[in-house]
């Protein structure tokens, strides 16, 4: 499988790694870097930094990271290939392979399968949205959509639609494209007969709201009834492309408004979501279903520290609040709560309310989760002494784990009036709490050091890069060089590099040539070299002198050979043999000198 290098180029080009890699770390401009916490390894000191400039990313802890291609393979434990395809779709590119079908492995095959999924997602959605604006049947779905305050642009914009009732509309559609009807059932868009496994549409006669994974592609619907047909909302099911462990509706396009905010809103539907958007907060999510899932955690910890619960004011959400709001404690999250009044959600309250009430609400009514739980068992702590003791030592343990010293200290100092507790009592108690869950710090693995080099290996470290500054400086001088020369076995691995990257490029490129490495350590060299500072217009006999330096050893191998070879032709007495072995003695050295 081979994929054209100007298409590998022009994806490169095109695909920012600032942009790629927020998606997945939230990053700190740190001088004209970003560093954040690596996505690859448990650390508590961010190590993993993006250059802007140079489009590399790199982790000085567990050595991985490279250009935007080799960052997807890591993060994504996929191959060249498929990064460079899924980056490919990113940026609207269509990536060709030249490979016969006897060559398509499982992997391929499954890849494909999933693009399809996705693409018949995507056309349906253009069908049903048409069907929603443009057809007589859909004026019914469009009026309730009206009713409830979606605006032409607000259905434009989310691309809701509708499906008719016709149980073949999707059937029929996607089979005159060309797609397999099997597939298309995996895919969740269509259900089966199991007697006669016949394929009909599984959504018909509802307003359909497309279902969006993290790159903003479509793989899933939700449909909602709008008469009195159930139940009210039908889901995809769980296929290949769509799981709900692992999609936050809306994050997609929250992502940018979450690093501005340094916070992500938690709501309970998608409904909420859209209406919450619509009325100026727009760094909401919301997970398929109240539970947040251990997926969800780790995703939503690449975005921000800072997570706000704001489920509906019923029974139902303060449970899933409090189980979503321990589960993100203990994974170290600052966490709030937005307690809305009793049996309503955030559609309700806009609706009843207005927008600018709303935005006021969550802004004056956003409490820490530690103080939320005490909040709704404060008749039993206030009644009951088992619960008081019970509550008491629950509430110590949650504050040990909060990573905020500033939040901690006002939440001691509340808990303390609201459990009517000496501050220096719990103070103990957390305090023994924070020692016995102190976690393991994180053992890095050794890196390539090149602060200790002696006098060759710092000539090996300024010539390799003078190399890599021109191409013409590497052109003039490589000729001269052996590996064997380079005694530091990095910089023997880097100059093989070079020499391979610069037989297809003109000008050096960190980002570019990382392509061409398998090995962290060697990445990490490279790295290293690259911000190395040496002065970048060197006068000619400094790289001489570099050379001479590291071919010196060789040199003094060959003359101590020659001599060797000179006195064995003394010893046999053999006067052409000395003569011929004398001349190469003076012809070397004269080349030494010169």
């Amino acid at each position: 499988m081979r994929i054209e290098q100007s298409t590998i180029n022009e994806i490169k080009d095109k695909t920012d790694i600032l942009d790629l890699v927020s998606e997945y770390v939230k990053l700190e401009k740190r001088g004209r870097n970003y560093i954040g916490l690596c996505p690859f390894h448990d650390e508590k000191t961010p190590s993993f930094t993006v250059s802007e400039d140079k489009q590399i990313c790199h982790c000085f802890g567990c050595k991985k990271g490279g250009n935007v291609f080799q960052f997807t393979q890591e993060i994504k434990d996929i191959s060249f290939t498929e990064a460079v395809k899924e980056l490919g779709e990113r940026v609207n590119i269509e990536v060709e392979t030249d490979q016969s079908a006897s060559g398509q492995d499982d992997t391929h095959q499954v890849a494909s399968e999933d693009l399809q999924m996705i693409e018949m997602h995507e056309l349906m959605q253009e069908y049903y949205h048409y069907a929603l604006k443009k057809t007589v049947e859909g004026e019914a779905a469009l009026t309730y959509l009206k009713e409830r305050g979606f605006t032409d642009a607000l259905i434009d914009a989310r691309k809701i639609g509708y499906a008719p009732k016709n149980s073949h509309f999707c059937h029929d559609f996607l089979q005159k494209k060309g797609y397999d009807i099997q597939l298309a059932y995996e895919a969740g868009l269509l259900s089966r007969n199991e007697e006669n496994f016949s394929y009909y549409d599984r959504f018909r006669d509802r307003v359909m709201f497309p279902l969006m994974n993290a790159q903003g592609r479509t793989v899933g619907y939700s449909g909602r009834t709008y008469t009195n047909q159930e139940p009210k909302y039908l889901n995809s099911p769980e296929t290949p492309i769509f799981q709900k462990r692992r999609l936050l509706y809306n994050v997609d396009k929250a992502r940018k408004s979450i690093r501005k905010n340094d916070e992500i809103i938690l709501l309970e539907g998608f409904m909420d979501v859209i209406k919450v958007d619509q009325a100026g907060i727009k760094q909401v999510v919301a997970s398929m279903g109240t539970q947040i899932s251990q997926e969800h955690i780790a995703f939503i910890k690449k975005l921000t520290s800072n997570v706000t619960l704001m489920f509906d004011g019923d029974f139902a959400g303060s449970e899933a609040t409090l189980k979503s709001g321990q589960a993100l404690l203990e994974q170290g999250f600052n966490v709030f709560v937005v307690q809305l009044p009793k049996d309503m959600d955030p559609d309700e309250y806009i609706g009843k309310h207005g927008a600018d009430a709303f935005n006021y609400y969550v802004e004056h009514e956003k409490k820490s989760y530690i103080l939320y739980k005490v909040h709704i068992h404060q008749d039993e702590i206030d009644n009951n002494d088992l619960s008081y003791e019970r509550y008491l030592k629950e509430i110590t343990n949650d504050i040990s784990l909060m990573k905020s010293s500033i939040l901690r200290k006002k939440i001691l100092q509340e808990v303390s009036e609201l459990f009517k507790v000496s501050l220096d009592s719990l103070n103990n108690e957390v305090g023994h709490q924070q020692d016995y869950y102190q976690p393991q710090s994180y053992q890095l693995p050794t890196v390539p050091q090149f602060n200790n080099l002696n006098k060759n290996e710092k000539a090996e470290r300024a010539l390799l890069k003078h190399f890599m500054n021109d191409k013409d400086t590497f052109l003039n001088y490589h000729k001269l060089l052996q590996v064997e020369d380079f005694t530091n076995e990095y910089f023997k691995r880097i100059f093989n590099v070079l020499h391979q990257f610069y037989s297809e490029h003109d000008t050096f490129n960190i980002s570019d040539v990382l392509q061409y490495i398998d090995s962290n350590e060697i990445k990490e060299a490279f790295i290293s070299l690259d911000n190395y500072m040496i002065n970048e217009e060197p006068f000619e006999y400094e790289i001489d002198d570099y050379v001479n330096t590291l071919t010196s050893n060789r040199n003094e191998e060959t003359i101590e050979s020659l001599n060797h070879k000179l006195r064995e032709a003394s010893r046999l007495g053999d006067l052409e043999l000395q003569k011929y072995y004398l001349e190469k003695i003076v012809n070397h050295n004269k080349n030494r000198m010169n």
